[in-house]
């Protein structure tokens, strides 16, 4: 039987809206059905080219719309949170752009209004759902490489401080490389150690411009699981970019990245061997594929709001470090954080 089409609506037409819409049209049971945002032009032009029937001017309008089961909250990081909210109260499924929020009390009413309207929450974090990505953790998942030992994660680029937006360049409205590219570089790392963060000492600091945000950051970050991994996140003002992750195993090392350079490397037997992966045609389609499915399917999303606050958690505690030059626990740190909703898992990229 065939599925009925998941209506979206895109609120905010910035930049990362293209690739959102991308990957949609490339799935055959998604489709945009509308978008919001303040400028008119902005509304026009994405209609035009996307072939989207209805524009609104704001998001309340948007979810006024009962035509619309679910959003995509693509705006600045200051704005997830209240839109976030009000869509669940619109009764809306929601899947926002990271970072989730500007602190762990916004999560978790994310979390809270997401539970409370039975809808689903998920946030981008897109370093899972990379082609790249999907076969590095297939071969981790496979135990060809042995027990895992240690991971660094880099990705160092060039801040473009010219093109910035103010918010991007202020802390108080979550701005700074640790939080808008950092959150990427933890995530992955995380998911890569396949377990959860005990504690984080870091060092963060504005180093390469002058502005009221952080540009960059180093991270030790310790896991329950007894190992631990080094999160890298640079903004340098020139540079050449690298966004690899080195993962050692026992049996045998990786490396992967997506972007600056494209591959997924096995290291064996004191040689490197390129491996192939699954491209998709548009670098979202996993990922709305994925979503769509926890939808259709009532399953939890792979990257849910849960995931995704333990992720800022992590974040926020790098922070508290690097202000008090001590290592940090987590609140979770010494106990383990649940599954709340008793909602079926998917087999595919979650916690583990």
């Amino acid at each position: 039987m065939s599925m009925a089409k998941l209506r979206v609506g895109i609120i905010g037409l910035g930049g990362i809206a293209r690739a959102h819409c991308d990957a949609i049209a490339s799935l055959d049971d998604v489709e945009v059905v509308a978008v919001a945002d303040l400028f008119a032009e902005k509304r026009r032009a994405y209609m035009q080219k996307y072939d989207i029937a209805k524009g609104y001017a704001s998001h309340t309008e948007l979810l006024a719309d009962d035509a619309i089961d679910a959003v995509a909250v693509v705006l600045g990081h200051h704005l997830h949170h209240r839109l976030t909210v009000d869509a669940c109260n619109a009764g809306k499924h929601v899947l926002v752009e990271k970072p989730m929020a500007l602190s762990l009390e916004q999560c978790d009413e994310m979390i809270e209004a997401a539970a409370n309207n039975n809808v689903k929450l998920m946030v981008g974090q897109t370093q899972h759902f990379y082609g790249t990505s999907l076969k590095a953790k297939e071969i981790l998942d496979s135990g060809e490489l042995g027990p895992l030992i240690t991971a660094i994660c880099y990705m160092s680029k060039n801040w473009n401080f010219a093109g910035r937006p103010p918010q991007y360049r202020s802390r108080f409205h979550g701005g700074g490389m640790w939080l808008t590219n950092g959150v990427h570089v933890v995530d992955r790392l995380t998911w890569v150690m396949a377990s959860q963060a005990v504690s984080v000492s870091a060092s963060i600091g504005t180093r390469a411009h002058y502005q009221a945000s952080d540009d960059s950051a180093t991270a030790f970050i310790r896991y329950k699981n007894g190992l631990a991994g080094v999160a890298v996140a640079v903004g340098f003002a020139d540079g050449a970019p690298n966004h690899e992750i080195q993962v050692i195993c026992a049996n045998g090392a990786l490396r992967f990245s997506q972007h600056g350079e494209k591959y997924v490397k096995v290291g064996k037997g004191d040689q490197w061997e390129d491996i192939p992966f699954e491209d998709p045609p548009a670098e979202m389609r996993n990922e709305w594929k994925a979503f769509a499915e926890s939808i259709a399917q009532d399953i939890e999303p792979p990257t849910s709001g849960e995931w995704s606050r333990h992720i800022m958690e992590i974040l926020f505690a790098a922070e508290r470090s690097a202000i008090s030059g001590r290592e940090v626990v987590l609140d979770s740190g010494l106990s383990w954080v649940n599954q709340r909703s008793g909602t079926p898992v998917a087999i595919h990229h979650g916690w583990i």
